[in-house]
């Protein structure tokens, strides 16, 4: 699947109105879990230090002056920690002690229609995405494992603006986001750009986060992220 994405993505190029690269570090700001769902069993990752992250997004400007959009957001956080307590991951107990190791992964494949408008000099939009979510947690005790591997798809609604400062800096903010019974998820991102010609630069921030609780999943993360965006206008 992460193969096809990427071929999609670049397949795009030739009709894309841009194409950006983020290059970011990411942190935890929180991250815990059980499955099954079991308050005895309830993992709290460590927050940890910043991992190098990075992302694709591009925008395909339609004649109604609306807009295509795609993202490829990978997410993989590795942790360690000793656990207090005996618990059980999955189908798999686990000893207190003992050194945990964990591999936290979240890759974000989206595709979303933007309406978009223009007041003065401030575009916005409003839009539908389809997310597909590729998420594995992984529990590892020496020659002790299990993982559960989750692929879904996911509905979201986007927003976003685009306030010009002057001739070069505009200040872009987008959001990804749905809440419901079954849970929430919500990507939102904030940044000052400076463009020059085709090329465009920026610094921002970014909050990913979200879960789920039932039966069988209680998954709750958020992880902040400070990038830098580099961008082709086409």
């Amino acid at each position: 699947m992460k193969v096809f994405l990427f071929v999609l993505f670049f397949s795009f190029n030739a009709w894309a109105s841009s194409l950006s690269l983020d290059l970011g570090q990411t942190k935890t700001n929180y991250n815990r879990f059980s499955i099954p769902t079991n308050v005895a069993s309830q993992l709290e990752m460590p927050q940890g230090e910043g991992i190098a992250s990075y992302r694709l997004t591009g925008y395909i400007d339609l004649a109604s002056r609306n807009q295509f959009y795609f993202l490829l957001a990978p997410l993989q956080v590795e942790y360690s920690l000793n656990a207090v307590s005996n618990f059980r991951f999955n189908n798999t107990n686990f000893t207190s002690g003992s050194t945990t190791n964990v591999t936290y992964k979240f890759n974000s494949y989206r595709v979303g229609y933007l309406w978009t408008w223009t007041n003065s000099n401030l575009k916005y939009w409003l839009g539908a995405v389809g997310k597909i979510r590729d998420a594995k947690i992984e529990v590892i005790q020496a020659s002790v494992r299990d993982q559960y591997d989750n692929v879904g798809f996911v509905p979201l609604a986007a927003f976003g603006f685009e306030w010009p400062l002057g001739s070069h800096f505009s200040i872009f903010f987008h959001t990804d986001a749905l809440a419901a019974s079954q849970g929430a998820a919500y990507d939102a991102h904030f940044e000052l750009r400076y463009r020059l010609g085709s090329i465009a630069t920026s610094l921002g921030a970014r909050i990913l986060g979200g879960g789920a609780e039932n039966e069988r999943v209680y998954s709750f993360a958020q992880f902040d992220t400070t990038y830098a965006r580099f961008s082709l206008i086409f």
